[in-house]
Order: structure tokens, then sequence, then C-alpha cells
């Protein structure tokens, strides 16, 4: 018999690899999130921008490849595009990653197209330059429209991944209102959060050489700390037996020390001490950021 964590594979209906496709719908996200809106609102960080929107891309793509393999029936997936229930939360959210998607790809070429024409300009001849330079500031155009649009999408997609499993309102771990609030569920709330913090680590960590990331780093402390106090809430939410158990290590060790606890000192240090410690801070992130959705997906499975 197959055993994760001391749980057989028998006894859950979404396994590992639905948790790491919520993971990277997570990361895809915040990763567009932070390109997006460093694009609209300044262009100081050219490596921030291209990290950002090339992670979206491939984090997005081998996502729904996960997710298609796990259906079972990979060649029906296009179904489910065709068939828009409003009625089912998996029925809108296949049509919001599915318009992400669309959104991260084309935001993807048109920066790589503004990168790479910039490169090839100091390359060739002034006759070349011009005709290449007006082709591009033509497609530029709609650089802004897809990153304003794709904020949305990137916003939906990331509290969609909390929205699908809230779903099941026979689950009481997965089914936790927010402070109580019937209406609002949290783990949308809490997968939001999670998803802006490790897209963000996982675009600075292709952008680690890009210059002072200070600010970012800041954000990333914030959004750290405000994790940190909704797994607080989650916790005097629930009943005690989530947190315990063969699950309790991933939580404690993989989700709060490393993914949390860790990363927030070593970012105080580093902000304090004026020390780059960019990779290991935002590799942990990411590491927490997936160990809390094994954490969901499986905790919530097991009671």
């Amino acid at each position: 018999m197959d055993v994760i964590w001391g749980v057989s594979v028998n006894e859950v209906a979404w396994g590992g690899l639905i948790a790491i496709y919520l993971f990277l719908a997570g990361i895809a996200g915040g990763a567009f999130l932070t390109a997006s809106l460093t694009d609209l609102f300044s262009k100081r960080y050219p490596k921030v921008i291209r990290s950002g929107a090339y992670t979206a891309v491939v984090s997005i793509i081998i996502g729904l490849g996960l997710l298609v393999v796990d259906l079972g029936r990979p060649l029906s997936f296009w179904k489910l595009l065709l068939n828009v229930n409003m009625g089912s939360v998996m029925s809108i959210g296949v049509f919001i990653v599915s318009g992400f998607t669309a959104l991260s790809v084309v935001y993807g070429y048109l920066i790589w197209s503004s990168a790479a024409s910039q490169k090839q300009f100091n390359m060739t001849s002034a006759n070349t330059e011009v005709t290449q330079t007006s082709v591009v500031q033509g497609l530029q155009a709609f650089r802004k429209p897809v990153a304003g649009l794709g904020v949305l999408f990137s916003i939906g997609t990331a509290t969609y991944t909390g929205f699908l499993l809230s779903a099941v309102t026979t689950n009481n771990f997965w089914y936790t209102p927010f402070l109580g609030i019937e209406a609002i569920p949290f783990l949308p709330i809490l997968f939001l959060v999670s998803a802006s913090s490790t897209g963000l680590a996982a675009t600075l960590i292709g952008a680690f050489n890009g210059g002072d990331l200070t600010a970012y780093k800041k954000v990333d402390m914030v959004l750290i700390i405000l994790e940190m106090v909704l797994l607080f809430i989650l916790y005097l939410s629930v009943e005690p037996i989530f947190f315990s158990g063969s699950m309790a290590t991933l939580f404690w060790l993989g989700v709060v020390t490393v993914g949390l606890i860790v990363p927030l000192l070593l970012s105080f240090y580093g902000i304090t001490k004026h020390k780059n410690v960019i990779l290991p801070v935002c590799g942990m992130v990411v590491l927490g950021g997936l160990s809390l959705r094994y954490f969901v997906v499986y905790t919530g499975q097991l009671f």
C-alpha cells in the first residue's frame, strides 16, 4: 500500500498533483501580479517585469498540464472550456484560469519582444532599427491594457484555488468561514495572500541581480506577516485535531518555520544589515507555499 505521510493514497480523492497545481496556479497569479503592477506604475525594474511575466507563463502551463493529467481523461478537457456552468465553481474557475493563461502568454510575448527588440536595436544597422522599432512599438500599445486586465484575472486565479476547495461545504476544514462570517470562505483569502507572497518570491529569484530590490523585500515581509496572522486565525477557527497527527510536521516545520518565521527573520536581518539574502529567503517562501498547499489538500481529507 502506498503511503504519504502515514496516509493511504486510497483515502484521498485529491492527491499530490492537485496540490502542486494549486501551488503553481498561485505562483503564476502572484508572479503576474508582481510584473504587471511594476509595469503599470514603474519602469525602474525591467528584470522584475521580465522575471514575473516568464514565471507566470511557465507556472500556469505546467500547472494546467498536471491538472489535465490528473483528470484521468485528458482528451476530454476541452469540453470544460466550451461548457461554462455559472452554477459550478470548477466551471467558472476553468474560464478564469483559461483567460489568465491566454493573457499570460500574450503579456509574456510582449515583454519578450520588447526585450529582444531592444537588444537587437543595439546590434543592427540604422535602417533596420527604424523598421523593427516601429513594429514593436505598435505591439507595445497593447501592453498596459493586457497588464491591467491581467491583474484582475491573476487575482481571480489566486483566489479561485481557494474557492475550489471551499465549495466542498461538507468539509469542515476547507469550508471554514472567515471570522465566522458564513458568506466569506477563509481559504480564498489565505491563498490570495500566499500566492502574492510566493509569486513575488519566485519573481525575485529570477531577478535577484536586477538592482536594489529592497522595496520588494519589504512588501514580501508584509505579506509573510499577514499570512502568519491568517494562519493563526485559522488555527483558532477549526478543531485542534487538524493541526496534529500525520500532517503536523509538515505544517509546523514546512509552512510555519521554513516558510514564514525563518524567511521573516532573515529579511529583517538583510534589510538592517544591507545584506543580499534574496535567494535563501525567497527559496524558503516558495517551499513554504508548496507545503501549505499540500497541508490544506491532505488535511481536509483526513478527518
